[in-house]
C-alpha cells in the first residue's frame, strides 16, 4: 500500500501551485479523479479547482498583476480562499492572509505596510469595509460560490438580503470571474525561495510582526508530514478543515498538505462542535488538525460518539496546551468506538510554518510534544545561547527548510528574527521553554514570556496547568502572574468548571491538591473561578487578560 512518502516529490523549485499539480498527477495516476474540497456538502473535483485557479490567475494577469505583487486574502477558511491562494501562487504573487475580523483601520494599516494591490473579501463583511473596497482592487467572494442546487438557492437568497456590497469601480465578483473566458497564462518563473505568503502574528517575543514565508518552506511542511502519515483510502478519504487559513497551521497542515495528499477537506468557515461531529458521522473523515479547544468542544458535545469515530486515524492538536488527562480520555473514547486513531499532541510556530514536532503512530511519548519533524534540527539554549545537554530546560531553537524568510520590516520591527550561530547555522529562537530527552522527544514547559519568577525561581505555568487539569471537574485552567496584598509575585490560577459550582470549599480542595503535587513555589496562592476563560483571536487562552496588573 502506498503512502504519502511514495507520492510526494521532495520540494525543489516548485511554487505551491506547481507542487499541488505534481502531487495530483502522481496520486491520480493510481486512483483516478477525486475531490478537491467539500463546501456546504457540495463537492468540487480537482479538475474543477485547477480550471478555476487557471481562470482566476488569467483574470488577475489581465488586470496587470505580476510576480511579487501582494494581494490580501481577507476571508475565513473557505473554498474561495483555497482557489485564491493557488491562483496567486501560479502568478508568483504574494498571498497576504488576514484575520477576517480585523477592524477596518487595522486592515488598512496592514495593507499599507505590505503594499497589497488587491483584497479578496467576503460579501457578508464588505459593507463595513466600504473605504477599503473604494481604495483597492477587490474581489467579492460568497459562501455560495462553490455550491449547487438547493444549497446554492438557499445561500444565494440569504446573501441577497443580508449582504450590503459597496459599489466601486474596481470591484469584481468571484463567481463571475471563474465563469469567464481569458487567455491562458504560464506559471510564473519566480524562485520558490522568495516570499510567497505574509502571515500576521505576535512573533516569538509577543510583539506584532508580519512573517514572510516562502513556497519552498510551505511545500517542505507538506512533504515532512508524509513521514508521520498513515495509509488512507486515496480518493475516498476526507479531512475536517476548521483551522483558520490566516494561521500557518491551518494553511500548511489543514489545507495545502491535505489537498496535496488527497484528504479531501470538508471546509467549515466557522467552527461549530456539533456540526463538526455531524460531518465526521457522514463523511469518511480520517484526518483532523485542530486546536485543543476545538477537540474539547467536540468531545463535550452530545453527538461526539457516533458511527464515524471508527474512521478517524490521525488527529493532531497544536497551537495551545492540551492536558495528558484529556488526551487519554479522548483516545479511550475513540478506542471504545472501534477507532485505531489517536489524538496526538504537536507543536510549532508561524516562523517555522507551524508544524515543527508531533507525536504520531510511529513515535509517541506521553507528556511530550513529540520528536522534531523530519529533516529539522532542534537545540535547547541557555540564556547565553549555549547548547544544553539532554533533559536540561532552556529556550527551544529550531533550524531547517521550513524557516521563514524573516519579518517584514515596517519601521517598528527591523530585526529579522533569525539568529546565526558561530558555525553559520541559522536558528529561530522560539521563545518557548522546554527540554529534549535522550531519545529526542521534546517536552514543552511554557512560554518564555509567561515565566513567573518567585524569589528568583522560574515557575512554568504549563506544568501547573497539566497537574491541575487531572482533576475531573476542571474544564479549562490557566496559570498566570498574580500579586498578593504586599505586591509580592504569586501564581494565580484561573479556572472554569465542568460539573461543579464555584465555592470556597472547592478552592480549598484545589489548593490542597496543588500542595500535594507541586513544589512549594509553584503552588497557586490565588484561585479565580470564571464561567469561561478569555481567548485571543487565534483561539488561544489569553493569559495577559487574566494576569494581575503590575503593582505601582
Amino acid at each position: 500500500m502506498k503512502t504519502a512518502v511514495d507520492y510526494f516529490p521532495e520540494p525543489a523549485g516548485q511554487s505551491c501551485w506547481q507542487y499541488l499539480k505534481e502531487c495530483y498527477a502522481s496520486i491520480s495516476s493510481d486512483v483516478g479523479e477525486y475531490g478537491a474540497f467539500v463546501n456546504f456538502d457540495c463537492e468540487t473535483s480537482m479538475p474543477t479547482l485547477f480550471a478555476d485557479v487557471e481562470k482566476l490567475a488569467a483574470f488577475l494577469a489581465e488586470k496587470g498583476f505580476k510576480p511579487g505583487d501582494a494581494a490580501a486574502i481577507f476571508l475565513p477558511t473557505s473554498a474561495n480562499a483555497v482557489t485564491a491562494f493557488y491562483a496567486l501562487s501560479k502568478l508568483g504573487c504574494i498571498a497576504e492572509f488576514v484575520h477576517p475580523l480585523t477592524p477596518p483601520a487595522a486592515l488598512a494599516e496592514m495593507l499599507g505596510k505590505t503594499g497589497a494591490k488587491a483584497v479578496f473579501m467576503l460579501d457578508r463583511a464588505s459593507g463595513a469595509y466600504a473605504d477599503i473596497v473604494a481604495d483597492y482592487f477587490t474581489v467579492i467572494c460568497s459562501l455560495s460560490d462553490y455550491t449547487s442546487g438547493k444549497v446554492r438557492e438557499a445561500l444565494s437568497a440569504d446573501e441577497a438580503v443580508s449582504c450590503n456590497v459597496p459599489e466601486a469601480p474596481d470591484t469584481y465578483r468571484f463567481y463571475d470571474i471563474i465563469r469567464g473566458e481569458y487567455a491562458p497564462v504560464p506559471d510564473a518563473g519566480r524562485s520558490s525561495r522568495e516570499t510567497a505568503v505574509y502571515m500576521h502574528g505576535s512573533g516569538t517575543t509577543g510583539k506584532s510582526k508580519t512573517v514572510m514565508l516562502s513556497a519552498f518552506a510551505l511545500n517542505q511542511v507538506a512533504y515532512k508530514q508524509c513521514f508521520v502519515d498513515e495509509y488512507h483510502d486515496y480518493g475516498k478519504s476526507y479531512s475536517l478543515c476548521v483551522l483558520p487559513c490566516f494561521h500557518a497551521f491551518g494553511l500548511g497542515a489543514s489545507i495545502h498538505y491535505c489537498i496535496c495528499n488527497a484528504y479531501t477537506p470538508v471546509i467549515m468557515p466557522k467552527f461549530d462542535a456539533e456540526k463538526a461531529n455531524d460531518i465526521i458521522s457522514r463523511y469518511n473523515v480520517q484526518y483532523i488538525s485542530g486546536a485543543p479547544s476545538m477537540f474539547m468542544k467536540m468531545y463535550n458535545a452530545p453527538n461526539f460518539v457516533n458511527g464515524g469515530l471508527k474512521n478517524l486515524t490521525v488527529l493532531y492538536s497544536g497551537g495551545d496546551i492540551v492536558s495528558e488527562a484529556f488526551v487519554e480520555r479522548f483516545n479511550e473514547t475513540l478506542k471504545q468506538n472501534g477507532s485505531r486513531g489517536k489524538l496526538f499532541r504537536g507543536w510549532g510556530l508561524t516562523e517555522m510554518c507551524a508544524v515543527c514536532a508531533t507525536n504520531s503512530h510511529k513515535a509517541y511519548r506521553a507528556e511530550s510534544i513529540g520528536p522534531i519533524a523530519h529533516g529539522l534540527k532542534v537545540v535547547v539554549l541557555d540564556d547565553d545561547r549555549n547548547p544544553l545537554p539532554a533533559n536540561e530546560p532552556g529556550e527551544i531553537a529550531l533550524s531547517g527548510e521550513t524557516m521563514m524568510n524573516g519579518y517584514l520590516p515596517d519601521g517598528d520591527v527591523e530585526e529579522s528574527g533569525i539568529y546565526t550561530d558561530k558555525n553559520g547555522v541559522d536558528w529561530i529562537c522560539t521563545g518557548d521553554m522546554g527540554y529534549v530527552d535522550e531519545d529526542g522527544f521534546i517536552f514543552f514547559t511554557g512560554r518564555k514570556k509567561r515565566i513567573i519568577i518567585i524569589s528568583g525561581y522560574n515557575i512554568y505555568p504549563y506544568s501547573i496547568e497539566q497537574t491541575v487539569s487531572a482533576l475531573p471537574y476542571i474544564h479549562e485552567v490557566c496559570a498566570v502572574q498574580g500579586y498578593d496584598e504586599n505586591a509580592k509575585s504569586v501564581v494565580k490560577l484561573c479556572v472554569s468548571l465542568k460539573d461543579r459550582e464555584p465555592s470556597e470549599k472547592l478552592k480549598e480542595e484545589i489548593f490542597a491538591y496543588c500542595k500535594e503535587h507541586l513544589n512549594s513555589f509553584s503552588v497557586p496562592r490565588k484561585i479565580e473561578f470564571r464561567e469561561a476563560l478569555p481567548r485571543t483571536k487565534m483561539d488561544k487562552l489569553d493569559f495577559l487578560k487574566m494576569s494581575d496588573e503590575v503593582p505601582k
